[in-house]
């Protein structure tokens, strides 16, 4: 029989740490089941910090942190809260008659601002976004990626290269990332259209009504994002490559997986002739 923690006879600075630990795994892709057999602790308490922390940051998990009901105190009312995430996965911001293309922390707290009159701390949207499950990693972050021994080698051999020209020419770097969103928030928006799209009619089951988010996010975790319903498509990766460059200050050098969404004659007819908007380097696809 397994032997569990018990969490009772630890002290404040290691409860704490421990909590830590869980958010740190649980961003980098672990399952709960997963972070309970490497912590040694019950799957029940891993949901417990995890839901601790989406609802009030860092402060959540600190020993003795008083927690409160749904929707007690929140900084955005429950049900103005539905509306908005359901806002920005049926429309980007320029459909809102924002001069943005793609959704940031920055522009979700100027729509707020402007549509309900709430002011937001960034940190405060931080904690929105991932209980909303708007939460994408940069491959480059993320162990699952890392463990791969084809992506470590790409990281070795042919990523410091980017790097250097990417200095030397004034160029952002951004990765391609991805996920899916919760179950609960895809029953929410059901029927509605998905970033100004109609489905393209050629996709069934239970793919045709998931809904993904989509990102162009920096080493620094700042994501640029929308969302897209169902299989990636080469045409759904224009849109983003086509909106990351849109306002986009200077040119940029976008990283992702070598597939046929990004290596397809679609999406290679559409980079050409816009190399000094955008450049495409791919590393090798992940193994299903």
């Amino acid at each position: 029989m397994e032997k569990f923690l018990d969490l009772r006879k630890l002290d404040g600075a290691a409860l704490f740490s421990l909590r830590k630990r869980v958010v740190r795994l649980k961003e980098k892709g672990y399952s709960g089941k997963d972070i309970a057999r490497r912590l040694r602790i019950r799957e029940n308490r891993v949901s417990e910090i995890w839901q601790a922390w989406l609802e009030a940051g860092i402060e959540g998990l600190r020993p003795g942190a008083a927690g409160r009901k749904a929707g007690e105190s929140a900084l955005i009312p429950p049900a103005a809260e539905r509306d908005i995430r359901r806002t920005m996965i049926a429309r980007t911001p320029d459909l809102l008659k924002m001069p943005y293309s793609l959704w940031t922390r920055q522009i979700a707290c100027d729509f707020i601002r402007r549509e309900y009159g709430i002011r937001l701390p960034l940190r405060s949207m931080t904690n929105y976004f991932r209980k909303w499950g708007f939460a994408c990693v940069a491959p480059a972050k993320s162990e699952s990626f890392l463990g791969a021994p084809e992506f470590r080698r790409f990281m070795e051999e042919g990523f410091p290269a980017i790097v250097r020209r990417a200095a030397s020419e004034n160029v952002g770097i951004y990765w391609f990332s991805e996920t899916w969103i919760p179950k609960e928030l895809r029953q929410e928006g059901k029927g509605q259209e998905v970033s100004g799209q109609k489905s393209d009619g050629h996709e069934s089951g239970k793919s045709a009504r998931r809904i993904r988010m989509v990102a162009a996010v920096t080493a620094r975790g700042t994501a640029r994002f929308t969302f897209v319903e169902g299989r990636l498509s080469q045409e759904k990766c224009i849109a983003l490559m086509g909106r990351l460059i849109r306002y986009a200050d200077r040119k940029v050098f976008f990283i992702a997986a070598d597939t046929k969404a990004f290596r397809g004659k679609k999406t290679m007819a559409w980079l050409k002739g816009r190399e000094d908007s955008i450049e495409v380097f791919y590393y090798p696809a992940p193994r299903r």
